[in-house]
């Protein structure tokens, strides 16, 4: 008996673990998992997008067309399609301190103009001389009669103006020349781009004011020939405007001024 008493003992030792263990695994594989957090959604917006905002472009303003027609204006019209007040005579003439191959009177502020840019001019050797500035309508009709007679109305009307029509009559525009200012082939001639008046004209008048008023390819739409000797005044800014947009921009194509031919 004393023999068997710890044998049993053992027996149930084992027996007591094994329980333990079967205890223990068993709650081990109920255990439920920690649950994990599960990550915070975001918000949603609940104001509707708005709309961007239209911005109007602003026009650009335009010009008032009366510049055109007002004879105070530096920038009045006289040509095919635009006549100048009947026997319009401009209050302001004097004479310009230029070279001049006969007397001529321009605008008060042509002259002072022209006066500078002889100067400028002299500076770089050339030597600027006028033949013609303002014409009165009575010597425009004798002129323009005097070429219809030589050379037929349709060749005058290439050449000259009809009285009343004439860019001179506005007291802004000049005829520049070489030496005598005599008909040698190169004044008033398209030769006369060529020469050192011509190239210096073409290069620095706008800085002075000055356009040329009928350049080349534009007969259409100015109305006359190429004149690389007739220059017009008519400021500064529009001036050089004109000139960066091209050198043979015309008035009418810078300012969308209708010309071409007379209206009959």
């Amino acid at each position: 008996m004393k023999k068997l008493l710890p044998a049993v003992l053992i027996v149930l030792l084992i027996l007591l673990g094994i329980g333990l263990f079967g205890m223990l695994k068993s709650k081990g594989s109920t255990a439920e998992p920690s649950p994990t957090a599960e990550p915070a959604s975001e918000p949603v917006s609940t104001v509707e997008p708005t709309e961007e905002p239209v911005i109007e472009e602003t026009p650009e303003p335009t010009m008032d067309p009366s510049v055109f027609t007002d004879t105070n204006s530096l920038l009045v019209v006289a040509n095919k399609k635009h006549r100048l007040p009947e026997g319009y005579v401009p209050p302001d003439l004097v004479t310009p301190e230029i070279s001049q191959v006969q007397a001529c009177t321009m605008r008060a502020p042509a002259a002072e103009a022209i006066k500078a840019m002889a100067e400028a001019a002299a500076a770089d050797g050339v030597t600027l001389k006028i033949s013609s500035a303002y014409r009165g309508e009575d010597y425009q009709r004798q002129l323009y009669n005097g070429y219809s007679a030589s050379y037929g109305t349709a060749t005058a009307d290439t050449i000259s103006s009809r009285p009343g029509y004439s860019d001179h009559q506005t007291g802004l525009a000049a005829d520049f020349v070489e030496q005598d200012g005599s008909m040698n082939g190169i004044n008033f001639n398209q030769n006369f781009e060529n020469t050192d008046s011509g190239i210096w004209l073409r290069d620095h008048a706008h800085e002075y004011g000055f356009i040329m008023r009928y350049p080349k390819g534009k007969q259409d739409i100015t109305g006359y020939a190429y004149e690389p000797w007739h220059f017009r005044y008519i400021g500064v800014d529009y001036a050089t405007a004109i000139y960066e947009t091209d050198v043979f921009c015309s008035f009418e194509e810078y300012f969308d001024v209708e010309g071409g031919d007379y209206a009959e």
